[in-house]
């Protein structure tokens, strides 16, 4: 595997290309060029070059880049050659969606465990999981070796439900809702918030006079 620590802007671009070229993998697309992934992932296909000259990946004048190819190296930089096992807290409508979401398997995720601290949801199928309560939360880590949690709970409870992950051993936190969680010692916490996300939306709308 790939041991060479690359900078963050270079690991979110190269994210995205991989992303992108797993929805052309999948319509059977063979080759693509730089210009194509340029206008996909709005990143210059001059970066674009760069950064495949970086990843050592080759492609042919007028024909473009292997699109498995670059799948594969990509895979292999970053990791996901290897099975991550995650667990999500909150079984909700969020949480059944991330479940369910087949990417995640793809690039090898896998949910080692569905949490709630709702009694009416406890022991109920979610997706292919039965969820489970918070009490068994550190259990699942350790057995599953689970570095990495998802956080789809109601914003109020995301702080709380953050410190009992740290506590169980949870290294990084994927945050799906709009509250910000505070700082935990060893833990790497990422807000994904869908609203911040459309606001920077309507913004360009707006200011481009699409809206």
């Amino acid at each position: 595997m790939e041991k060479r620590i690359y900078t963050p802007g270079v690991i979110h671009r190269l994210s995205m290309y991989l992303r992108y070229l797993s929805q052309l993998d999948d319509v059977g697309r063979i080759t693509v060029s730089s210009r194509e992934m340029s206008d996909a992932v709005n990143v210059n296909s001059a970066e674009i070059r760069r950064d495949l000259l970086t990843f050592k990946a080759s492609g042919k004048r007028g024909v473009g880049y292997d699109v498995k190819a670059l799948i594969s190296k990509f895979n292999e930089i970053i990791g996901t050659q290897e099975q991550t096992n995650i667990i999500l807290v909150g079984a909700g409508n969020l949480g059944a969606a991330i479940i369910n979401f087949d990417a995640l398997k793809k690039h090898g995720f896998v949910i080692a465990g569905v949490f709630d601290k709702d009694a009416r949801k406890i022991g109920k199928e979610v997706g292919d999981k039965i969820v489970q309560p918070m009490d068994k939360v550190k259990e699942v880590v350790m057995d599953s070796n689970v570095k990495t949690a998802i956080i789809a709970v109601p914003s109020s409870a995301a702080q709380n439900t953050a410190e009992e992950l740290a506590k169980a051993g949870i290294k990084v936190i994927l945050n799906y809702t709009s509250a910000r969680i505070e700082p935990l010692p060893g833990v790497m916490i990422q807000t994904t918030d869908p609203v911040e996300k459309l606001l920077h939306t309507l913004y360009y709308l707006k200011k481009t006079g699409s809206a």
